[in-house]
């Protein structure tokens, strides 16, 4: 089936529309008694969660019908039903990226939504309401924070960077441990700011670089497009693209074959 050249814009506004959607309704659950269950991978998945993705996946069937959506809930199928299209442009769904802290009532959680087409993430957009801050951004237009032009800080000295990770455990688990007392005694501070808001971070010149050792498809897929065009880049712990799940380095661009050449010899 042929497909229509996108309009990057017009794709980015709907991400948006449907980014809101979903914030609108993950916050009407934020901090109200949450009835949430265990997923079978142990990671916590909630009302909100199954509310946000079906409204999202219902908006999607209606003005795209023809395209595909992977949810994190639901995953993958044609919008507008049945089986995925092979080549269609597929939106890419996570409901709450930050689920925990979303239950735990620490307003670092966000829906994030993106597009790919031709085997690239061309559209993101990942909308926090409870923090109030959007980030967006479409291949070749630039990437925003709350509406404004964003952008890395191009910092060159490893030792006065800013690093950032999910949490110390997952380099542990991941047999991590010798890179990640490295990497720390080698910059000027870390911090644990996990999920999307990590990567953000970076791409918005706050921080320099956010290490996650294993990440899926729809924790990277919306961030990957706001980080290049923020000026910074985003590939797996060995430098290569991000293909599928797995290690996640994103840098200032400057600093980024630095760690990976860290992370190869620790």
């Amino acid at each position: 089936m042929h497909h229509m050249p996108l309009d990057l814009s017009q794709e980015l506004r709907f991400a948006r529309e449907l980014a809101d959607l979903g914030g609108r309704i993950a916050l009407e659950h934020y901090r109200r008694d949450l009835r949430s269950e265990r997923k079978q991978d142990g990671s916590w998945v909630t009302e909100a969660d199954w509310k946000v993705e079906a409204q999202i996946r219902l908006r999607i069937a209606r003005a795209r019908p023809h395209h595909n959506v992977l949810g994190e809930e639901e995953g993958l199928a044609q919008a507008g039903g049945g089986p995925p299209v092979d080549g269609a442009p597929t939106w890419i769904v996570d409901p709450i990226d930050g689920t925990n802290n979303f239950i735990a009532g620490i307003p670092v959680w966000a829906t994030l939504v993106a597009l790919r087409a031709d085997e690239a993430n061309v559209v993101g957009v990942a909308h926090a309401p409870a923090l109030g801050e959007t980030y967006e951004a479409a291949v070749g237009q630039g990437a925003r924070f709350n509406g404004a032009r964003m952008g890395v800080d191009r910092l060159e000295s490893l030792d006065q960077a800013t690093v950032l990770h999910g949490g110390d455990h997952f380099f542990f688990d991941e047999e991590l441990e010798g890179f990640h007392e490295a990497l720390v005694r080698q910059t000027w501070r870390s911090r644990g700011f996990g999920d999307f808001w990590g990567h953000m971070l970076v791409a918005r010149g706050a921080a320099h670089i956010m290490v996650e050792p294993q990440l899926s498809l729809w924790d990277f897929a919306a961030l990957e497009p706001i980080v290049a065009e923020a000026g910074g880049r985003m590939t797996h712990l060995d430098g290569t693209p991000l293909r599928g799940p797995g290690s996640c380095l994103t840098s200032n661009g400057v600093l980024h074959d630095a760690i990976v050449e860290l992370a190869r010899t620790t």
